[in-house]
């Protein structure tokens, strides 16, 4: 997660599309291998029968994905395969309207123009199985090396874009997204991998799954991943004193993460833990440059307990027991002469209940109801220096969160589907909020459906920014009376299908956020505290084009133009533009298969600087079957070497920060 603010030091700051054109096309004609797969998966299916997949996150019960209250997005477990994606945050690139920012520390998600530097991803709630992932202290969701999940451990990912508080609460404000993890039956045996890379990158990771003479299904994965970093080059230290600009292996990290399920029945349980360190090479909130002793540590622990009603009942019901733990720190070496080192972070402890209904007794009715709370035992929040000791901050807290939902999706006919939803949140600090949602989907051909969509979400202020104060100048100043941010938005999609193998998506928006939560600077204080500040107004167009054939290519590229308009002129860390393509297809005689990302990124605007537009190449070539049970795949990221840089966010001095160029990488899998 992102580091808490340190002492003193926080807030004190402050030709493309041509060449991707000819990338695609060369691909293109490189991939015009066929043949059928090796094993089946999603991908070499009729895009006929990928429309009728079925999803679960729009409305908390199974759907056809064309029916679902929202433009869903569906990413397999074939698609993380062949493109070789290693994180959260590569596989939330491909998808349309999102993109990605990295502060060499942690990734930060934006969707449709909504990206602010320093958003901790807060506006985005993240899930697996279901099971909530944002933390109780900042809420903010883990994407990048942080994630604690193992991507070949997933199924398949969803992507459910705009408000999703009329079910899910506060921090489903601009986008949902669910992680399903594979039964364990799915990865029978046992499993090992090893992945190598550039600047020490390597990783090893090992599974094993197995059934019970009584029918019961286990699984238990392990990984350890470490990367030695490079030495990176900040213009902003060019000094001799700040061994010219240049951080010398700070950009490392590593990492553990653990995975158990077991089934029996109608009963699951799970336990997911994991942990990360990583140093920060860009001496953030006013550091001393090139110390090696800055880093920042998350711990993740998650618990559930579920259980759900026999499939195909009038009624099914559902229930969920959770329990998670989120510690998160950071060493901080002061820029002053003693080089005092400073120790920042928080505890977190919750629990909680969910339990809902899905019935379908009322003809042409499916009627959801739910009930969600959770318990919020320790919120701890503490900043002090190592040596001599001295204590700034030492905030202990509680906090409960509870709603109660309704959704009802009915059939107007044959053609016609009315899906209506409310939900009543009551939080810790706040008054209730209503949030509600409706959709009206129509298909007034075979292949083409015509989605209208209006909803409305919220975001409760956290506690972090509440109650997080730092006495002194460059300090924090906490502000227990923020209120809850709100964002509306409305939806018109069309979806066309040309044949079993092909469709177009086209989506208009139009989202309105009020009582934005930001941090404001207090003069008399020469301080800074969270406030609500104002309103943001985004507006764009995407439009989707999908493509699979039983030969086993498989291409999606979309394209996003986005305009938003912010009445503080604060920057904002979005590009007006995105264009993606991922292309896979099987090569020669079929003995391998090719995978090529591009990715077209236009300008950002950031705190004290502007990252200039770009474009970003990656390949990956996979051998299914190397040896009978081995599979090889070989990757590359940023294929031409491209010079690209993110926005800086407050907390550093840079003005951008600059990204990866070409890196190379090599996987094993095995299947014993």
């Amino acid at each position: 997660m992102m580091p808490a603010p340190t002492r003193p030091t926080l807030f004190r700051l402050r030709r493309h599309a041509p060449a991707l054109a000819r990338a695609l096309a060369l691909s293109m004609l490189a991939c015009a291998g066929a043949r059928a797969g090796d094993t089946p998966d999603l991908t070499t299916l009729p895009l006929e029968q990928l429309m009728s997949m079925e999803v679960y996150s729009a409305s908390k019960f199974m759907q056809k994905s064309s029916r679902a209250p929202s433009s869903v997005t569906v990413i397999t477990a074939a698609e993380i395969r062949h493109f070789g994606w290693r994180t959260l945050a590569d596989v939330t690139r491909s998808v349309r309207g999102m993109v990605v920012s990295y502060d060499r520390n942690y990734s930060y998600l934006g969707q449709r123009g909504i990206l602010r530097p320093g958003d901790f991803n807060t506006r985005f709630l993240l899930q697996v199985d279901g099971n909530r992932m944002n933390d109780a202290v900042y809420d903010q969701a883990p994407v990048g090396a942080e994630f604690p999940l193992d991507l070949d451990l997933i199924e398949r990912i969803e992507f459910v874009p705009g408000p999703g508080s009329s079910i899910y609460g506060s921090n489903a404000f601009i986008g949902v997204i669910n992680v399903i993890t594979k039964k364990p039956g799915a990865v029978a045996g046992a499993r090992g991998s090893l992945d190598v890379g550039q600047d020490g990158a390597r990783q090893a990771a090992a599974s094993v799954g197995w059934r019970s003479p009584q029918g019961s299904e286990y699984l238990i994965a392990a990984s350890g991943h470490r990367s030695d970093g490079r030495d990176l080059y900040f213009p902003e230290f060019d000094t001799p004193a700040q061994n010219h600009g240049v951080a010398s292996g700070l950009d490392d990290e590593r990492g553990q993460r653990f995975f158990a399920r077991a089934t029996h029945g109608a009963a699951t349980l799970s336990l997911i833990h994991a942990n990360r360190i990583k140093g920060i090479p860009t001496a953030s909130y006013s550091q001393s440059f090139n110390d090696p002793r800055t880093a920042t540590t998350d711990r993740q622990t998650y618990v559930n307990a579920a259980w759900r009603s026999e499939a195909g009942a009038v009624e099914q019901l559902k229930a969920r027991l959770f329990w998670g733990q989120y510690d998160s720190f950071g060493d901080y070496v002061a820029a002053d002469e003693a080089r005092t080192l400073s120790h920042d972070g928080s505890s977190a402890r919750w629990w909680g209940i969910d339990a809902s209904v899905v019935s379908t007794r009322l003809a042409r009715h499916t009627v959801l109801a739910g009930i969600d709370l959770q318990r919020d035992y320790r919120l701890h929040q503490y900043s002090f220096d190592i040596a001599p000791f001295h204590s700034y901050l030492d905030d202990r807290r509680s906090a409960r969160r509870a709603g109660l939902y309704l959704q009802d999706q009915v059939a107007l006919g044959e053609t016609v589907l009315l899906n209506l939803g409310l939900r009543y949140d009551r939080n810790s600090g706040s008054d209730g909020v209503w949030s509600p949602r409706a959709a009206l989907i129509w298909n007034p051909l075979a292949a083409t459906t015509v989605k209208a969509i209006y909803g409305s979400a919220f975001r409760s202020p956290n506690s972090f920014e509440k109650f997080y104060a730092f006495p002194g100048e460059g300090g924090q100043t906490g502000n227990p009376g923020l209120c809850e941010e709100r964002v509306r938005s409305a939806e018109l999609a069309l979806v066309q299908e040309f044949g079993e193998n092909a469709r177009v998506s086209v989506s208009a928006f139009r989202t309105a956020l009020s009582n934005l939560i930001a941090p404001v600077e207090l003069q008399e204080l020469a301080s800074v505290r969270f406030d609500n500040i104002g309103r943001l107004g985004a507006r764009g167009v995407e439009i989707e084009y999908e493509r699979g054939t039983l030969g086993g290519l498989s291409l999606r590229t979309s394209y996003s133009a986005i305009r938003v308009s912010d009445a503080l002129g604060q920057p904002v860390n979005a590009p007006a533009s995105l264009a993606k393509l991922n292309l896979s297809a099987p090569l020669g005689a079929g003995l391998w298969r090719g995978a090529l990302e591009g990715q077209y990124v236009g300008a950002r605007h950031g705190v004290s600087g502007t990252a200039r537009r770009y474009v970003v190449v990656n390949a990956n070539l996979m051998r299914a079957r190397l040896l009978p049970n081995l599979e090889l795949s070989l990757g590359v990221t940023n294929l031409f070497d491209r010079a690209y840089a993110d926005p800086a966010s407050i907390e550093h001095r840079q003005r951008v920060i600059a990204q990866d160029g070409r890196r190379l990488r090599a996987r094993l899998a095995y299947v014993f």
